[in-house]
């Protein structure tokens, strides 16, 4: 349309690793890449994501170099070739309050889960000055609403569309003899992630269900404490950090997903996507997606027993299980990264044609 500007993005991801978040990322990228967008990734000099992201058309490497605050970093190798900043985590918003006072560009802010840390000074000012705010759950775009007093808008996440390695599955499977396999994975991090509560579902089941074992995919600071509440149980089992989890998600007849706190919500959809029948707290963005007993069933944080209970019903209500899987694949399918991305590109397209 006459008049327009130019989209060009500038993403910032300056948090460290590669999990669920900056899965979302690299496939909003990867999707706005298929849409013709010019765009750059502002990052760490040791992030995995521009591994993730080698090939994609029209994208821009830009790696924060040289700056104890990384906070502070890069501003003059952007410039002004971006119509638009997008910052993904904390530190990145910050940098992207930092780099409109140098040059005016205007930004969008993706709050997730772990960035509800409102208290600092800049990134209170950050959220002010934002062109828009956005977040993956209507619990924390409410939240945040309240907060700042502004518009914030919902825009979930999406199934990760990550292919399973065939021979690891199979052997994995192998392994299990046979046995109805209960999955979580998550990181070991039991005051959020709630595994303990797994755990005492588990106990509820042991003599009942002999055939059940469950299976916790992911590392973390509490690892010791969830072997040690297990400490007398056969039928739970504790794999580790897996990059490749869809592996595992494959293997699960269930995903159970206890969280006590908002959490990432993508693996449910992940779980969703591959068929596995989900059992998540009723938090956060869960209830988005999950439609209690009809895309899985929705439980209290810390309902060991309610939990037991859907694994007994799920494994012996064989119309029950496939209702649920046919249903879940359906709600999975809704929350593509392509719809994700056409939410944020008519946004992005709103803010940069605002006077």
């Amino acid at each position: 349309m006459a008049g327009e500007k130019r989209l060009a993005v500038a993403h910032v991801s300056l948090s460290r690793g590669y999990r669920g978040h900056e899965r979302q990322i690299e496939l909003l990228i990867k999707e706005l890449s298929n849409l013709g967008v010019p765009q750059a990734l502002v990052c760490r000099d040791d992030s995995p994501l521009p591994f993730h992201l080698e090939g994609v058309r029209n994208l821009t490497f830009i790696k924060v170099v040289g700056f104890s605050d990384p906070r502070f970093g890069a501003h003059f190798k952007v410039g002004n070739s971006y119509t638009l900043v997008h910052a993904h985590d904390s530190m990145a918003m910050q940098w992207a309050l930092v780099h409109y006072i140098l040059r005016g560009t205007r930004y969008v802010l993706t709050f997730r889960e772990d960035d509800l840390t409102l208290s600092g000074f800049m990134t209170k000012a950050a959220c002010k000055s934002a062109a828009a705010i956005a977040s993956p759950a209507r619990e924390i775009s409410e939240y945040l609403a309240d907060v700042y007093q502004r518009e914030v808008i919902t825009i979930t996440d999406c199934a990760s569309r990550m292919e399973p390695n065939k021979k690891l599955v199979t052997n994995f499977r192998k392994s299990l003899n046979g046995r109805f396999v209960v999955g979580n994975i998550a990181p070991l991090v039991n005051r959020q992630m709630g595994q303990s509560v797994l755990i005492d579902a588990a106990r509820l089941l042991q003599s009942e269900m002999p055939e059940l074992v469950v299976v916790f995919v992911g590392g973390g600071d509490d690892i010791n404490l969830l072997r040690h509440h297990a400490r007398d149980m056969k039928n739970v089992k504790f794999v580790g950090f897996r990059l490749n989890y869809v592996d595992y998600l494959k293997v699960c007849d269930v995903f159970v997903y206890p969280v006590n706190t908002i959490s990432n919500c993508s693996i449910v959809l992940d779980a969703m996507e591959h068929g596995v029948p989900v059992i998540a707290s009723n938090v956060g963005g869960i209830p988005d997606l999950i439609k209690d007993v009809t895309t899985g069933f929705l439980v209290e944080p810390g309902d060991a027993e309610s939990i037991a209970e859907y694994i007994k019903a799920l494994k012996e209500d064989r119309d029950l299980y496939h209702t649920l899987v046919a249903n879940g694949r359906n709600e999975a399918e809704l929350h593509s990264s392509a719809a994700m991305a056409a939410e944020y590109y008519r946004n992005y397209i709103t803010i940069i044609n605002k006077p």
